[in-house]
């Protein structure tokens, strides 16, 4: 007995209208990719990141599939025409300018640029077959033509991804020299001549300048401070917002040089090859429309192919209209202001560009206490134990998100200054000794951030909360200073929890468990449920730490066996409530321990996080590698 697991009606209809589904299909992730591809640096959360994943995986997957189908078309009979064989020809070179990606998204990851030579002989390969898919075809017909200008217009965007995925990888290593800065020696003549009335531009410029000086993403990079010699690479005249927009327009251009076409479109060539590739999709739609109404005006796969030409030529057109509101076109408008339109444009597009959304600017918040108050077994709790992703989907349960506040950006631009003068210049390698002695409190507190990083952490998160709920002020929340000790708190927490391995420490996760193992102990001990952080503080400040048992003692592990979390927090917060200037100390240890962090992280890490809607620890490395003398090295 024969079994069909595929019903003979579905069977016939996909052999009819597979290769069309699967175009079809290509087209609608280009689109998706087009629209979100580079929303993700301002667009925080799982979602958004799935979904450019998912679609940017299949983008590399489907073509290859689609192509496959189309090697075994059949060769052209020169004694019979076959019109379906040459429409379905048609669809190898639009491949190739689906393949050539859009403007938005290059590369997902940092890994896909560190394997770009893997993809650049793909690519070639797949432009061979596509090659010999329309020689195999070709019958000298109108229709064949039309297989050039369309082919013209796939190598183009073929070619544009490979100019951006090798620009990306070259520029990912090796040193930056004295030649490379005298390329850019027109700079300093810019800001000179650039337009004193037109808002925002300067800050533009100043970002776009102190970006090519650096370049950050660069693993290496060997030179003093330039702000040093270069006084337009000085931002410590501006005020704390205006220094964020800088620092903001630096990390996008950043973004853009890692996963985006930008820097090859925004130059001669790019924007010659972008016309001439639209140009040949408008040729390819319009003679394949002459075409259809003579010959095909009743094929419907002839009035597919219409539709799909007619959908690349309107995203070509879409990402055409995009290109002037950039930093980028900003940038290239101020270098060539002497042309004429390019200084109206500027007074309409500058005064735009501070409005423009560079990334999420929002602050990560994770409380431990509240974690451990309201943390509950989950639904197969069991079961995702085992593939270990229950502690995951619990603390992204109990993530939240902050408006990054103006005051707070005062503050750690403050903070980072009175650090710089301790500092000079030198890598960071303080996590509060420095803000401990300007406060006079390093004898009585310097153990506490002499711990492990990941214990220091712990300690003083668990004390601010202390402080917080045992300050008077706390109640009508009077002073500044404690709501932003307390969005520090809690985001230092989240990297500890959620993002251990931007805190260069190995112990993060063991450290994290056993500080909810014995707060849960200690919280559980109570008769009456704990529902807040307030009554929880009031129980950590009053209660004995429970001691703890032999086969508790020989489950520790190496890490926190000696390690007394509860009691060193109530200790730090003894020290600190008994200062009148707590919340002075508390803020500057919070951000030393956040420049540490932001300094030591490894700068893959760094390029992950612009691409997960930024965060703040990347602001502050970007401050600080301005300043820093990476060898320390001496008149």
């Amino acid at each position: 007995m024969h079994i069909t697991l595929i019903p003979g009606e579905l069977q016939e209809l996909w052999d009819l209208w597979g290769l069309e589904t699967l175009v079809l299909l290509s087209f609608i992730i280009q689109v998706i990719l087009t629209v979100y591809g580079s929303r993700r640096k301002d667009i925080p959360g799982m979602w958004i990141r799935f979904t450019v994943w998912f679609t940017y995986f299949l983008s590399a997957s489907l073509p290859k599939i689609i192509i496959g189908k189309l090697t075994v078309i059949p060769g052209s009979d020169p004694n019979k025409r076959n019109i379906i064989r040459e429409l379905k020809a048609l669809f190898a070179p639009l491949l190739l300018v689906q393949i050539g990606n859009p403007d938005a998204i290059t590369a997902y990851s940092i890994e896909d640029n560190k394997l770009g030579l893997r993809q650049l002989l793909s690519l070639v390969l797949q432009v061979a077959v596509v090659i010999w898919i329309i020689i195999k075809s070709w019958t000298h017909s109108e229709l064949s033509y039309l297989y050039l200008p369309l082919l013209t217009s796939g190598l183009i965007k073929h070619g544009e991804l490979v100019w951006a995925l090798k620009s990306a990888l070259s520029k990912r290593s090796g040193i930056i020299t004295i030649q490379e800065i005298d390329q850019e020696a027109n700079m300093p003549g810019l800001f000179r001549f650039l337009p004193k009335d037109i808002p925002n531009i300067e800050l533009i410029l100043k970002a776009y300048y102190r970006f090519i000086s650096l370049k950050p993403h660069r693993e290496n990079w060997i030179y003093q401070p330039l702000y040093e010699s270069l006084p337009q690479m000085s931002i410590d005249e501006y005020a704390p917002e205006d220094i964020f927009q800088i620092t903001d327009a630096e990390l996008s251009f950043m973004y853009d040089v890692l996963y985006t076409k930008a820097p090859i479109i925004y130059t001669k060539a790019g924007c010659t090859f972008r016309v001439l590739s639209f140009f040949n999709l408008v040729l390819t739609l319009c003679g394949f429309s002459v075409i259809f109404r003579r010959n095909f005006s009743r094929d419907l796969k002839a009035c597919f192919i219409v539709g799909v030409l007619g959908g690349a030529v309107l995203m070509e057109a879409y990402q055409i209209a995009q290109l002037p509101f950039s930093d980028w076109a900003i940038i290239q408008m101020i270098k060539h202001q002497n042309i004429p339109l390019m200084i109206p444009c500027l007074r309409i597009l500058g005064p735009q560009a501070r409005n423009r959304k560079r990334w999420s600017n929002t602050l990560p918040q994770f409380n431990l206490l509240s974690f451990c108050i309201h943390d509950k077994p989950l639904t197969c709790g069991k079961i995702l134990k085992l593939r270990s992703i229950d502690m995951w989907l619990k603390k992204n349960k109990y993530r939240t998100r902050e408006k990054f506040p103006q005051e707070l950006k005062a503050l750690v631009v403050q903070e980072m200054k009175d650090i710089d003068g301790d500092r000079r210049l030198k890598p960071f390698n303080q996590r509060g000794e420095w803000s401990l002695g300007r406060y006079g409190s390093l004898n009585d507190i310097k153990w506490s951030v002499k711990r492990d990083f990941d214990k220091s952490i712990a300690i003083w998160h668990i004390a601010t909360d202390i402080c917080i709920y045992s300050d008077a002020q706390c109640n009508n929340s009077a002073s500044p200073k404690i709501q932003m000790a307390k969005l520090l708190s809690d985001y230092m927490m989240y990297l500890l929890a959620m993002r251990p391995h931007m805190l260069s420490t190995t112990t993060a996760k063991i450290i994290f468990q056993h500080a909810c193992d014995k707060l849960k102990d200690l919280l559980v001990q109570k008769e009456q449920s704990v529902n807040d952080e307030k009554e929880a503080c009031r129980i950590l400040k009053m209660e004995k730490a429970p001691q703890c048992s032999n086969s508790e003692r020989k489950s520790e592990t190496v890490v926190t066996s000696k390690w007394h979390m509860l009691k060193d927090a109530k200790r730090l917060a003894r020290n600190l409530m008994a200062r009148e200037n707590k919340w002075q100390i508390i803020c500057s240890v919070w951000v030393e321990m956040l420049c540490y962090a932001a300094a030591n992280c490894s700068i893959d890490y760094h390029s992950e996080q612009i691409r997960r809607g930024g965060g703040l620890i990347t602001h502050v490395w970007i401050l600080l590698a301005h300043k820093t003398d990476k060898y320390h090295i001496s008149d």
